[in-house]
């Protein structure tokens, strides 16, 4: 416990010295960002020891077989991610609904006689989204479980868990007045992609297809502004996907259009649970690849904290004189 408070107290320091070291700027955009993730996958390579020390800290408290089920990884990662990169995440502060577009708000009129508004309901889903400011650049970080690697690049568990939440999207403002189905999650229409398939036909079979796709299109465009960070915890491998958010919006909007099939929108934009909405990791980076769109991927190979052995020495060295501390201490 009193390493772990040292390390996390360090950590800003170990990520300013890789930004001198390599002579990068510190993040505060998507390209110093990416340069980032690339001088770190580098460090590691080479056992540079800032890099080792964040790739433990990384590996010991995210992505580890002990702990990457843990639900509350998540949220440890967004303050790791935070202490790196010198920010805060957004959920500890006060939050207010942003400013709407005119946009959205001329899908106002259709909530006449009714007690909410479109633009009410699309600001407060855009309020909960970024996780990270740094700057003006946002991010909204997710984090998975991925396949489980070994300290040798073995694949010990092949389970993958590709559906990612992200977050809330009013699916009352999505379809109202183009369908007449009363729809809820789980079994009322949007629970699942089979269910999202069937109404979605139904829909296109009434002449509203077309509607559909113009509210899909302006509706994420200002919900999801912000780029997508995705964090696969595989154990002695961290893999880390980012999406940036004009990418997003045009892989959803090529998938609604010729060649591709409404099932093929479906097995992306598969089903909302209490108004999250759910879509699938694998078929939006195959969209995505498809239609060229861009992306960053990058894998931090953990294993390499763990072959260094004057490092690894180095922390039992500094484990062991903690243990005989407390044991001088009783």
């Amino acid at each position: 416990m009193v390493l772990d408070k040292a390390l996390f107290k360090k950590l800003n320091t170990f990520s300013n010295n890789l930004c001198e070291i390599y002579n990068i700027e510190k993040p505060k955009n998507r390209k110093t960002l990416c340069i980032y993730f690339e001088t770190l996958e580098k460090g590691l390579e080479l056992g540079e020891i800032n890099s080792l020390f964040i790739g433990m800290t990384l590996y010991e408290f995210i992505t580890s077989k002990e702990v990457r089920d843990r639900h509350t990884t998540a949220r440890i990662f967004e303050d790791i991610f935070g202490d790196l990169i010198g920010v805060k995440a957004t959920d500890t502060e006060n939050r207010s609904n942003p400013d709407t577009t005119e946009t959205i708000r001329s899908y106002d009129y259709l909530c006449n006689g009714l007690n909410w508004k479109v633009s009410t309901d699309l600001s407060t889903n855009k309020r909960e989204k970024a996780d990270h400011k740094i700057d003006n650049y946002k991010l909204s970080i997710k984090t998975l479980k991925g396949k489980l690697y070994d300290i040798d690049g073995n694949i010990e568990d092949s389970s993958f868990n590709g559906e990612i939440n992200i977050g809330s999207l009013s699916h009352r403002a999505l379809f109202l007045n183009i369908t007449n189905r009363s729809l809820t999650d789980r079994k009322g229409g949007l629970g699942s992609a089979s269910q999202m398939t069937q109404l979605l036909n139904e829909i296109k079979n009434d002449g509203y297809f077309d509607e559909f796709k113009k509210r899909i299109n302006d509706f994420i465009t200002y919900v999801y502004e912000d780029d997508i960070l995705i964090i696969f915890k595989s154990g002695y491998k961290m893999d880390i996907t980012l999406i940036p958010s004009e990418t997003f919006v045009q892989a959803i909007n090529k998938v609604l259009n010729p060649p591709y099939e409404i099932t093929d929108f479906t097995k992306i934009w598969s089903r909302w649970e209490n108004n999250n909405l759910r879509i699938n990791y694998l078929p939006l980076m195959k969209v995505i690849k498809e239609q060229k769109l861009k992306y960053y991927k990058y894998v931090l190979d953990l294993e390499n904290v763990y072959k260094e052995k004057e490092f690894i020495n180095n922390i039992e060295i500094i484990y062991n004189l903690i243990d005989e501390k407390i044991e001088d201490l009783l």
